[in-house]
Order: C-alpha cells, then structure tokens, then sequence
C-alpha cells in the first residue's frame, strides 16, 4: 500500500476492514486534471484486482467541496492547440474511463457526498453504487458544461440519465442549473456524518457473498459498460468541431479569468 500511495498523487487512500478507503486530495476543489482521473482509475482497477479488498469508500478530504468537476485549464490548454489525437484521448479515454471507475469497479462503492459536486465532480458520485449525502450545511450541485459550450459526453450523459429523475437531469444538464443539496432528489440516504453511513452500508455488503452483487452490477450498469467499448468516429468529430470552435474557447478563457 505505500508504494502505491506513493503513485496515487492526488489521492489519500488507506485499507481497514477489507474496505479501501479512497479520499480525493488535490488542493484546492478536487478539480479532475488527467491527473486526478488516472489515479481514480488505477485505484478502482487496484481494488478489483486485489481479493483483500470487499468494497470501495469515495470520499473528499476537503470539508466545503466533493469536486468542482474537470479542471478547466487542462481542457483549455489541450483544446487551444486544436491537436484531434489529443482532444480524442482526453474524452475517450481519460474522462470517460475515470468518470465511470466506480461503475466499473467490481467491488461496492460507496459514496460520501458532503460538499460542491460539479460537472464531473457529481457524475463520478453518481457512478457509485451508494450515496451518502451530508446534511451539515447545504452544498452546491450542478452541471456547468453547457454554458462554456462544452457538449456533455455520451457515457457521462447516460450516467446522469441512468440515476436521476428525467426533469432532474433535463434541468442540470441542458438549464445548467446549480441546485442546493437540500433539493438534489436521489436514492440515497442522508446523515450529518455520511461517512458513517457509508461505512455501515459497506460493512453489511462485505458480509455477505460477492458474487452474486458482481454479476448483479453487472447486469444493472450494463448499458453504460458497453458504451465504454464503442469507438465513435463521429461523437469524437462532433466533440472536436464544438470544444475548438472560437465561441468554445472564449467562453473557457473568460470562465478561467473569473
């Protein structure tokens, strides 16, 4: 576990009653750089491989914010070159694999929700198997890409349809709308302290046989699973054509400069 501790820079991560504990640490809003959505993809591929581990806790060691969704800087900095090989491996691949890493997780993932989740930030929460909501203070949730003209990827897109209410997510997504935890409708269960929660939910799954939960999982998230193996030509062409477009770009430069 050191070693990879070591790996996993913008992770915190620790192993306690076969549940690894996996906690976003990149200062200062857990925005998702390449960085930060490779390390959650090893970690998840770490703890399927791995039979000492029964389940997966997600969780941010930043009290005020869960993740203000993709670093915009990164995505403005590839974008400006205008280079499609890049731009392709950055959606295809990069996001989209690190968005769904609890999805694909073969282990329970539970979530502990208690701060702003944005764009990626709550898409990744909704690809867990359990969320637990904190109820301290009320928290910012919402979707942001619309605005900077940024198209919502098909597997994100299919994540939010899969786990929300339809006018919930009609009106994250295409409103662009930042709603208060209080109002985030969701199967989910709420505490002052969701890291309990989650603990406790993770604690009875472990308890009893994973393989019937495996193929389970499976079956439930297997619409999203396939899409992950699909190569799209024209969804990348579209993606490109719309994120190099000038409007795109100045829209991010001006976002970056707030």
């Amino acid at each position: 576990m050191a070693a990879l501790q070591q790996h996993w820079k913008n992770l915190s991560v620790s192993l306690a009653n076969a549940t690894l504990t996996i906690s976003m640490n990149r200062p200062k809003v857990n925005a998702m750089s390449i960085g930060l959505l490779s390390d959650l993809e090893q970690a998840f591929d770490h703890a399927s491989k791995n039979d000492h581990i029964k389940g997966v806790h997600l969780r941010s060691n930043f009290s005020s914010t869960f993740s203000a969704g993709l670093d915009l800087s990164d995505v403005y900095e590839i974008c400006v070159k205008r280079h499609r090989p890049t731009i392709d491996k950055l959606v295809s691949d990069t996001i989209n694999r690190g968005a769904t890493a609890p999805l694909r997780c073969s282990k329970p993932v539970a979530c502990s929700l208690d701060g702003h989740a944005i764009a990626a930030g709550i898409v990744i929460a909704l690809a867990c198997d359990y969320i637990a909501i904190g109820t301290r203070k009320p928290f910012r949730i919402g979707v942001t890409e619309l605005p900077v003209g940024v198209p919502f990827p098909t597997i994100p897109l299919e994540i939010m349809r899969h786990q929300l209410e339809p006018q919930l997510a009609h009106r994250l997504i295409f409103d662009a709308n930042i709603i208060s935890s209080n109002d985030f409708s969701i199967r989910c269960e709420r505490s002052e302290t969701p890291d309990d929660l989650s603990r406790k939910w993770l604690k009875m799954m472990c308890e009893r046989p994973l393989k019937g939960f495996q193929i389970t999982k499976k079956k439930w998230r297997s619409n999203i699973i396939k899409l992950i193996s699909i190569d799209d030509e024209q969804e990348k062409k579209d993606y490109f054509d719309a994120i190099t477009s000038e409007d795109c770009l100045q829209a991010m430069k001006q976002a970056l400069k707030k």
